[in-house]
Protein backbone atom coordinates (compact mmCIF):
# COMPACT_ATOMS: atom_id res chain seq x y z
CA UNK A 1 0.00 0.00 0.00
CA UNK A 2 1.11 3.22 -0.94
CA UNK A 3 0.77 6.70 1.26
CA UNK A 4 -1.68 7.93 -1.32
CA UNK A 5 -3.69 4.47 -0.68
CA UNK A 6 -3.89 5.24 2.98
CA UNK A 7 -7.80 5.39 4.55
CA UNK A 8 -8.13 7.66 7.46
CA UNK A 9 -11.13 6.64 7.97
CA UNK A 10 -10.99 3.22 8.19
CA UNK A 11 -7.98 2.52 11.24
CA UNK A 12 -6.49 -0.11 11.76
CA UNK A 13 -5.38 -1.51 15.30
CA UNK A 14 -1.65 -2.21 15.96
CA UNK A 15 -0.92 -4.24 19.57
CA UNK A 16 2.37 -2.91 20.87
CA UNK A 17 4.93 -4.47 23.41
CA UNK A 18 6.39 -1.78 25.02
CA UNK A 19 9.28 -1.03 27.86
CA UNK A 20 7.79 -1.24 31.38
CA UNK A 21 6.99 2.96 31.71
CA UNK A 22 7.40 3.86 28.09
CA UNK A 23 3.60 4.27 27.53
CA UNK A 24 3.31 6.61 30.62
CA UNK A 25 5.96 8.63 29.93
CA UNK A 26 5.52 9.34 26.52
CA UNK A 27 1.94 9.96 26.79
CA UNK A 28 3.31 12.95 29.16
CA UNK A 29 5.63 14.20 26.42
CA UNK A 30 2.88 14.59 23.73
CA UNK A 31 -0.09 15.71 26.45
CA UNK A 32 2.85 18.93 26.20
CA UNK A 33 1.57 18.97 23.39
CA UNK A 34 -2.38 18.49 23.23
CA UNK A 35 -1.49 15.23 21.33
CA UNK A 36 -2.60 11.58 22.64
CA UNK A 37 -0.43 8.88 21.98
CA UNK A 38 -2.65 7.10 19.02
CA UNK A 39 -1.88 10.69 17.30
CA UNK A 40 1.82 10.84 17.99
CA UNK A 41 2.11 7.32 16.96
CA UNK A 42 0.22 8.17 13.70
CA UNK A 43 2.49 11.07 13.23
CA UNK A 44 5.56 9.19 13.40
CA UNK A 45 4.64 6.31 10.79
CA UNK A 46 3.00 9.09 8.82
CA UNK A 47 6.38 10.68 8.60
CA UNK A 48 8.51 7.53 7.98
CA UNK A 49 6.55 6.57 5.02
CA UNK A 50 6.58 10.07 3.48
CA UNK A 51 10.39 10.08 4.32
CA UNK A 52 11.11 6.27 3.54
CA UNK A 53 13.21 6.32 6.82
CA UNK A 54 12.93 6.85 10.28
CA UNK A 55 12.29 10.37 10.75
CA UNK A 56 15.05 11.18 13.34
CA UNK A 57 18.99 10.10 13.45
CA UNK A 58 19.20 6.73 15.41
CA UNK A 59 21.02 7.99 19.21
CA UNK A 60 21.44 4.83 20.98
CA UNK A 61 24.45 3.07 22.39
CA UNK A 62 25.72 0.52 21.48
CA UNK A 63 25.15 -0.87 24.55
CA UNK A 64 21.66 0.21 24.24
CA UNK A 65 21.07 -1.09 21.19
CA UNK A 66 22.48 -4.58 21.54
CA UNK A 67 19.97 -4.57 24.85
CA UNK A 68 17.07 -3.85 22.56
CA UNK A 69 18.49 -6.26 19.91
CA UNK A 70 18.77 -8.77 22.98
CA UNK A 71 15.09 -8.38 23.57
CA UNK A 72 13.12 -8.75 20.65
CA UNK A 73 15.31 -12.40 20.10
CA UNK A 74 14.65 -13.64 23.19
CA UNK A 75 10.66 -12.26 22.68
CA UNK A 76 11.16 -14.02 18.84
CA UNK A 77 10.57 -10.80 17.33
CA UNK A 78 13.37 -11.13 14.63
CA UNK A 79 13.52 -12.47 11.74
CA UNK A 80 16.65 -13.51 9.11
CA UNK A 81 17.29 -12.81 5.54
CA UNK A 82 19.19 -14.45 2.74
CA UNK A 83 20.31 -11.23 1.37
CA UNK A 84 19.46 -7.75 0.90
CA UNK A 85 16.95 -8.11 -1.55
CA UNK A 86 15.24 -11.21 0.09
CA UNK A 87 14.96 -8.01 3.29
CA UNK A 88 13.13 -5.65 0.53
CA UNK A 89 10.97 -7.80 -0.96
CA UNK A 90 9.34 -8.95 2.52
CA UNK A 91 9.34 -5.39 3.50
CA UNK A 92 7.48 -4.60 -0.02
CA UNK A 93 5.07 -7.37 0.15
CA UNK A 94 3.87 -6.07 4.01
CA UNK A 95 3.21 -2.69 2.84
Amino acid sequence: MNHSELNINQPEHLDVALVAGLKEQATKVYAQYDMSLTTAINLFLQQSVADGSLPFDVELSKQALRQEVEREAKMGETQTFASVEELWQDLNDNQ
